[in-house]
């Protein structure tokens, strides 16, 4: 019995390692093509201004953030240009899920962004399963 108890936190520990990547750091929630997904980001290294999937965070108005793409073809694995964007009239402000939805909000003036390259990073995106 008492190596039993002996082995449980050892195990438990294992699992944990086999679960997440080593290093990640869970991020929250990111919107693409009108789907949530989770996200970790490991210590991979990104030059600023080196970003080559665009990502979308919110300046006045909390939630996640709007990708370019989701997992898959056109997909660079993760590798994000940051742009801030804030909603002209937060009055207005809504969930946003999908990029094209940003694109179009932008052209209609309802949103501005920026484009901050020194916040570039790579975070990979899981689906929500």
């Amino acid at each position: 019995m008492k190596r039993l108890f002996a082995v449980l936190p050892l195990a438990a520990l294992l699992s944990l390692v086999l679960v997440a990547p080593a290093g990640a750091r869970e991020f929250g929630t990111v919107y693409a093509e009108g789907d949530a997904y989770r996200t970790f980001g490991n210590p991979a290294r990104v030059d600023p201004g080196t970003g080559t999937d665009r990502i979308v965070v919110f300046t006045n108005f909390d939630q996640g953030g709007v990708a370019e793409f989701a997992p898959g073809p056109g997909s660079h694995g993760g590798r994000w240009a940051v742009h801030v964007a804030t909603w002209v009239d937060p009055v207005d402000a809504h969930l946003l899920t999908d990029f094209d939805d940003v694109l179009a909000l932008l052209d209609s003036g309802d949103l501005t962004w920026v484009r901050m390259p020194d916040a570039d990073f790579r975070c990979p995106i899981l689906p929500n399963a």
